[in-house]
């Protein structure tokens, strides 16, 4: 018979060999499913000392004046670009990579993991997505365009197969380029637009995430001028802004050809343009910067119904306020 300290022992051992086999059994689950895995050199990047980012130095292909401003003018179309200042844009195009493609060629693979974007510089591609064992046209893309970001901006496969349709010209970004660079600004333009956006009362209501999604399809510009016309009055709305910085002036002709009147200033906060938007009617008054240097938020009418949709009552109730300073301006 054994003692009890041997039989204590042989618990103990027992137990050891019981937690070795439960620390191993994690490995011989399956993995998830790939659409919803993360990256791997994502998640290694989580916390403490793993999170430090490395030192970064981006590609360089020598480009001539004429290629750089082709370049820039097809990045300065897409909204992911649009938070780079000028020095982040230059490296962003000096980063691109020139690569011919002939037709039937495969620029992209649905189910691949992304490594690179592309710019048609020209040329013509088609993206197929597979369905119910087919693959259907979704998409055709032209110079000027851009395919392949989403797999980079949001870290999932690719969604869709890229064939090129004809001889093209694109330019190639490469994921470690775009993730330091375009990723970086565009988090850093949603902090400081969601920031502002929290003290405009017309968004206090709404939640965090609603209003990240705001401040991403929002776009900046910059004004210099005092006196540059924003909207002009019967014109069709195709704009909602929301004065971030500076002054604007809204000036209405009552009657036609009649000289225009000071009806209202949008000061910091303010927004205008919605009614156009809500209504489908000409814009009712023209707006113009009254000071220089005036920063103004921008969403088109089809971001507009999507996003703010749902606040149109707020909108329509607070639409009053034109009605109260067109009647002391006037007089009435």
């Amino acid at each position: 018979m054994k003692s009890e300290r041997s039989t204590k022992v042989d618990d103990e051992s027992e137990e050891e060999e019981e937690e070795e086999e439960e620390e191993e059994e994690p490995e011989e689950l399956p993995e998830p499913p790939r659409a919803i895995r993360p990256r791997q050199s994502v998640s290694a990047e989580a916390y403490g000392a793993w999170n430090k980012k490395e030192a970064f130095s981006p590609p360089v292909y020598e480009k001539s004046a004429e290629q750089k401003e082709r370049i820039e003018k097809c990045l300065e179309r897409n909204f992911l670009f649009h938070a780079l200042d000028k020095k982040d844009l230059a490296t962003i195009i000096l980063a691109c990579q020139e690569k011919l493609v002939e037709p039937g060629e495969t620029v992209i693979q649905e189910g691949d993991d992304g490594q690179s974007m592309y710019l048609i510089e020209d040329g013509k591609v088609e993206c197929y997505k597979q369905q119910n064992e087919e693959d259907k046209l979704v998409k055709t893309c032209d110079a000027g365009d851009i395919f392949g970001e989403l797999a980079l901006l949001y870290n999932c496969p690719r969604a869709a197969t890229v064939i090129c349709k004809e001889a093209s010209t694109l330019w190639e970004l490469d994921r470690e380029t775009f993730n330091n660079i375009v990723k970086d600004a565009a988090a850093s333009k949603r902090e400081m637009l969601s920031q502002f956006l929290k003290e405009v009362p017309l968004f206090s209501s709404i939640d965090e995430y609603e209003l990240m999604t705001i401040a991403d399809a929002m776009k900046v510009q910059l004004l210099e001028e005092e006196g540059t016309t924003v909207i002009k009055q019967g014109d069709v709305g195709d704009c909602f802004f929301i004065v971030m910085e500076g002054e604007c002036a809204a000036m209405k002709a009552f009657v036609e050809g009649q000289e225009p009147q000071k009806v209202m200033t949008h000061k910091v906060g303010d927004y205008f343009g919605e009614l156009s938007l809500i209504s489908n009617a000409p814009r009712a008054a023209s707006v113009a910067t009254s000071t220089p240097n005036v920063q103004l938020m921008s969403m088109d009418r089809k971001t507009f119904k999507r996003l703010l949709g749902p606040m149109v009552d707020i909108l329509r109730r607070e639409a009053v306020r034109y009605d109260t300073h067109v009647s002391s301006s006037s007089g009435v």
